[in-house]
């Protein structure tokens, strides 16, 4: 029994190994040959019929993702568990439900109304053992079918309140909930009675979980629909259109209990309102720690809004991205949080630089936490002026003194322009840099692999070979390069090239560690039998390069 929860800690990869000395049933190997490697739902397919322990072990992964449909109208009630294997026939969902720990479910308005989804919870064979094991809810309310108004206010709000406790009954552990308002909504009559019998539905949903998460995109159909008494939610996901008062006073509300935030604009005027309330009355988010602000268009120019030197909104953020214009004149979104920002995501223009280096945010090393950063340029088509190199290097790449991630996504361009990244004394200790708009030479990766000694992962657009060296010369002068180099990603979107092949083989042959490489998926077969052919000409360097036979690829 030991050395079997031995096996059983091992992950699931390696236990698949071990399984393919197995021997397998007919039927089985006649599926499990035509998948690729990359199909890890079908992988698991040889664990299920080796003995019921590897069985129980590979359930619990093939069944952790269920999605439940519930629609009266079309008279399908559709449960799906999103990670069986293809090649396996699906047991009944009654057999195989304890092993659930992720539930989607889709439910129409109308039918919570009218009392006929909880009819079909009641009556269905598939629910007969229930989801005992399930933490996460996800429920997405529609409302694509309109029915006749035969029942009381007080009906309709029991009728609410019943199918929430059958779901709540159903899946007792469900910590964490989501719930999701579908566009489709707007079918059903905006006012305060739908907005209170949609609080009732809610607030009985959320009882007693732990995390509450509500995603809702807000058009001039929905205002009036949002629950109009929900609190301490924890996870927001919204879009706000011409009208944000709704939204708004959603967030108020749960300000001090938020723990992530995503929001996307119609109208960067109605930003200042997640810092200010509408009388005026300083909003924080003390227990913020993600914050993820959008646009949906590119904006007409406005005044930035501000806030006092004691106002301080988000003092435990984490994670800040912010894919949009920097909507404040001053640092808002950094006051407060130098001690525990880790990741950042901006687009940079001049304007917000000047503002930030004028404020000394990133000043003395002081957001030492900080360890992946990410910067794009605004949109192409915006008037305001490219960051100059200086700007780059003396601001951009000091963002923090202790960077291991950074993506640059189109603001340098220039591969020569490589060597700013060298240079730079606090990014000795980087472990991925991201290019995937750089076409990167040779020449330039060569000097940056041997600076910076700790990165790992590369990704760029393409990779030239500029410095014409053979193979031997190459091995010769350079190995090894980088003892880190694992991971090499390829974005590029043209058709392959000899001259990328031979610069990955190149890489491989003075890097070492080198072992897995992303690229275009119809580029596997050139690339594979252009490493053959290489492995012939040099078989002095068969053992460096025939890992990358192997790697992976994307589809």
């Amino acid at each position: 029994m030991p050395a079997l929860l031995h096996l059983l800690s091992l992950p699931v990869e390696i236990l698949l190994k071990i399984v393919s000395y197995v021997d397998k049933p007919a039927q089985l190997e006649r599926y499990t040959t035509q998948f690729s490697s990359e199909d890890t739902c079908n992988q698991i397919a040889p664990l299920l019929s080796v003995c019921e322990v590897l069985r129980a072990l590979a359930l619990e992964r093939a069944c952790a993702n269920c999605s439940i449909e519930i629609n009266d109208d079309s008279g399908q009630n559709l449960v799906t568990f999103e990670d069986w294997p293809k090649c396996q026939k699906l047991p009944h969902a009654s057999t195989i439900a304890k092993y659930a720990r992720r539930v989607s479910l889709k439910v129409d308005f109308w039918d919570i109304l009218n009392g006929d989804a909880c009819e079909i919870l009641e009556n269905a064979a598939w629910i007969q053992s229930a989801f005992p094991n399930v933490v996460k809810l996800n429920v997405l309310i529609i409302g694509n079918f309109i029915g006749g108004d035969f029942y009381t206010f007080e009906a309709k709000r029991q009728n609410m309140i019943q199918f929430a406790q059958s779901i709540k009954t159903i899946m007792p552990k469900a910590s964490k909930v989501k719930i999701e308002l579908d566009n489709g909504l707007k079918f059903i009559e905006k006012s305060q009675a739908t907005s209170q019998l949609l609080n009732s539905l809610v607030e009985t949903l959320y009882r007693d979980s732990a995390q509450r998460y509500m995603k809702v995109y807000v058009n001039e159909f929905q205002i009036g629909m949002l629950p109009n008494c929900i609190t301490d939610l924890t996870h927001v996901v919204a879009s706000v259109h011409h009208d944000s008062h709704a939204t708004m006073m959603l967030l108020h509300k749960s300000a001090r209990s938020l723990l992530s935030l995503e929001m996307q604009f119609h109208s960067k005027t109605h930003v200042s309102y997640l810092v200010s309330g509408y009388d005026g009355s300083a909003i924080e988010y003390p227990h913020l720690y993600k914050l993820v602000l959008s646009e949906w268009t590119i904006d007409v120019p406005h005044r930035k809004p501000s806030t006092g030197n004691k106002h301080i909104p988000f003092p435990k953020l984490k994670q800040l991205s912010v894919d949009m214009e920097y909507p404040f004149s001053d640092e808002t979104l950094f006051k407060g949080n130098s001690r525990t920002l880790e990741c950042l995501m901006m687009r940079l223009d001049p304007i917000t630089i000047d503002m930030l280096r004028t404020s000394d945010t990133f000043a003395n090393g002081q957001y030492a936490k900080l360890r992946n950063v990410s910067v794009k340029s605004l949109d192409p088509f915006s008037e305001v002026q490219s960051i100059s190199d200086y700007i780059y290097t003396s601001f951009v790449l000091k963002m923090s003194p202790a960077l291991q991630v950074f993506i640059d996504n189109a603001v340098l361009m220039d591969h020569s322009k490589l060597s700013f990244f060298h240079k730079c004394p606090n990014l000795t200790g980087l472990r991925i840099l991201n290019l995937p708009e750089m076409t990167v030479h040779m020449s330039s990766l060569v000097p940056l692999l041997k600076s910076l000694r700790q990165l790992e992962a590369v990704e760029c657009k393409y990779i030239l070979d500029d410095l014409g060296m053979t193979a031997d010369c190459m091995s010769s002068t350079y190995y090894p390069l980088s003892t880190r180099l694992k991971f090499l990603s390829l974005a590029a979107y043209e058709d392959a090239c000899d001259d990328v092949f031979r610069s990955i083989v190149l890489l491989a042959l003075v890097c070492p560690a080198l072992m897995r490489c992303h690229m275009p998926h119809d580029w596997r077969e050139k690339f594979n039998s252009y490493v053959d052919s290489t492995i012939e000409s040099f078989s002095l360097y068969q053992d460096r390069l025939s890992a990358i036979k192997y790697i992976e690829y994307k589809v």
